[in-house]
């Protein structure tokens, strides 16, 4: 606790960014991605549902919606012919490793058909399986909409089953950031522990992943003070697509009365540090 405050204070303490620094922080992102041209860009959805499995299975969930691929007979996205093995070689394991994971993987994929996220037709003469994705667009329980940009920034710097967590925090980051309709925020400003409650895991562990997602550039953020009596530090994100909504979003709550007194709750930035 000692640590985190003293954390805290020296947040706190840090001189704030001018407009311009906040803008050039992320200029050659929001070129590559300009606003309103995300459609573009190559995605896949998942149902929310998917958010009562364990955290591996959802972070399972991402990487096989990832790779699949439309398969025009079944009127489906799919991921044909693999095997748990696959699965662990594109983990990063080499093949001696790859092979100790083969039973665990093989529970998360039962896990999701469990939960009827996916549906597992099995070929008994080449011991393979076929993944279909179900209830990709579920308009009763909303979706996640995952962009393969960002999963394969995860999967290019991220080896073994810790990568599952990475991805389960991302799809569950996308899953209340909403880019169309009344809602159309495709900026998370949730703290850590509102996806550690959804993905069933401790707080600490999330933040240490988020601490990696930021590092490794697979999400955008922006490290905030905000203008409350406690001096909140608050991370706001988004994902790397949508990061020409983050850089107005944040500019647009700097608080514009400085000078009037704090309140206990409040969206206003005082100011931003990194």
């Amino acid at each position: 606790m000692a640590d985190n405050t003293t954390k805290q204070s020296n947040t706190i303490a840090l001189a704030p960014m001018s407009a311009k620094e906040i803008k050039d922080k992320y200029r050659d992102l929001v070129a590559q991605y300009p606003v309103n041209q995300a459609a573009k860009v190559q995605y896949r959805t998942l149902s929310n549902e998917c958010l009562f499995a364990s955290a591996k299975a959802v972070g399972l969930a991402g990487l096989l919606a990832y790779w699949s691929a439309y398969d025009l007979a079944k009127e489906s996205y799919t991921v044909p012919r693999i095997t748990p093995l696959w699965i662990a070689k594109r983990l990063g394991y080499v093949k001696s490793q790859a092979s100790r994971h083969t039973d665990q993987i093989q529970e998360l994929l039962n896990e999701l058909a469990e939960w009827q996220q996916i549906e597992i037709d099995k070929d008994n003469q080449t011991d393979t399986q076929t993944i279909t994705i179900t209830k990709d667009h579920d308009r009763l329980n909303s979706f996640s909409k995952i962009y393969a940009p960002t999963i394969s920034t995860i999967l290019d710097q991220s080896k073994g089953m810790t990568t599952l967590y990475r991805v389960a925090i991302y799809v569950a980051m996308r899953s209340i950031t909403y880019e169309t309709g009344p809602l159309n925020t495709p900026v998370y400003a949730y703290p850590p522990s509102y996806l550690a409650e959804q993905l069933g895991m401790a707080t600490s562990t999330v933040q240490h992943h988020l601490s990696w997602l930021r590092d490794h550039g697979a999400i955008c953020y922006y490290q905030c003070v905000m203008a409350n009596v406690y001096h909140t530090v608050k991370y706001i994100y988004s994902d790397p697509v949508n990061v020409g909504a983050l850089v107005p979003y944040i500019i647009d709550h700097i608080n514009p009365e400085p000078s009037s007194k704090p309140t206990r709750r409040t969206r206003y930035i005082a100011k931003v540090v990194a």
